[in-house]
């Protein structure tokens, strides 16, 4: 089978080309600009050079799509900052749309766009139950990664509703092996607690998050290809745990005893102020936002029950996924 993914270089766009590689299909790797990617090294892989503002270039995307079977809409402006924040929407929005109706146009039979738990919002201090796909957002967005992403979603459901096949996911905090940047924050906390001298937990008092490991979230995004139903929602969710919960199953997956210290999310809170001043006036990203800060404050348990039950989705038991982890990471290290 001929499938197409945007953002193949990337954390997950990399992963789900490699098993999709590994299957015996042809993947055509559309990237911004074509180099000697570490995550696209296999023979059933081939990289599409698409350059710069491919996203919403329909000509492109349709030379890109040409000939294949499925698509997988991966690529986004991922960040919790930009310098001009109009790039949102440009690509996270109007590029969705256009890879649909590129995707389309070349008789491509289904696209599977990859979105974000974070669209939901957390649950209402109120609620005793996980967040699920028919959860209603009682926050304002945390920053216009989440609302870019949102309104891609609304205007999903008008293409859908014009005849186009689109599934959509929604995946948690996706962590596992992958480049140790940013995009892959969550083991580097766990790198700097096993290798380094201490780790950062934001908070004086714990919170809960659902944290997903990469290879249960490259699963999710086949079967929702495979099984999916036009226009639904699918939430790819892992395990619901609180930064003391990673640290002890460290400890035990590891067998050694590392170190940990809390940030008061006042004092973060400062930090973002005086990062947000730098960013405002010299250009340079924050290493921390005020929206990062503010999400971060709020409990946050998923249910991924409806892709369970809908799509076979059965991702892995926490201390499986932090031990599969913990393995690649000492495997770099060696």
């Amino acid at each position: 089978m001929q499938i197409a993914i945007t953002g193949a270089n990337g954390f997950l766009g990399g992963r789900l080309a490699t098993v999709l590689a590994e299957r015996g299909h042809h993947v055509r790797a559309v990237v911004r600009k074509q180099r000697d990617y570490d995550n696209l090294r296999h023979p059933n892989i081939e990289q599409f050079e698409g350059k710069d503002g491919y996203l919403t270039n329909r000509k492109v995307l349709e030379a890109a799509f040409s000939g294949c079977d499925q698509v997988y809409h991966i690529a986004a402006l991922a960040n919790d900052w930009a310098q001009d924040l109009r790039q949102f929407y440009t690509i996270n929005v109007q590029g969705t749309i256009t890879v649909v109706e590129a995707a389309q146009a070349v008789g491509v039979a289904r696209v599977v766009a990859t979105s974000t738990a974070g669209v939901f919002g957390p649950p209402h201090p109120a609620e005793v139950h996980p967040i699920d796909e028919t959860h209603i957002r009682p926050v304002n967005f945390f920053n216009d990664y989440e609302a870019s992403k949102s309104l891609a979603e609304e205007r999903l459901q008008h293409l859908v509703r014009a005849g186009a096949d689109v599934v959509i996911v929604n995946p948690t905090r996706v962590y596992g092996p992958g480049k140790l940047d940013r995009k892959n924050g969550y083991v580097l906390v766990m790198d700097r607690y096993l290798h380094k001298a201490f780790a950062l937990a934001p908070g004086v008092k714990d919170v809960v998050g659902n944290y997903v490991h990469v290879d249960d979230v490259v699963a999710g995004h086949i079967l929702a290809m495979e099984k999916g139903r036009s226009g639904e929602k699918y939430l790819l969710g892992g395990s619901d745990v609180t930064f003391t919960d990673l640290f002890r199953t460290l400890d035990e997956v590891s067998g050694k005893k590392g170190r940990s210290f809390r940030i008061p999310f006042g004092l973060i809170f400062l930090i973002a102020s005086l990062h947000a001043w730098r960013a405002k006036w010299f250009g340079k990203a924050p290493m921390v936002t005020k929206g990062w800060f503010r999400k971060a404050a709020y409990d946050w348990p998923v249910s991924s029950d409806k892709a369970r039950r809908e799509l076979g989705y059965q991702p892995m038991e926490f201390a499986e996924a932090v031990s599969k982890t913990v393995e690649w990471l000492k495997g770099i290290k060696s």
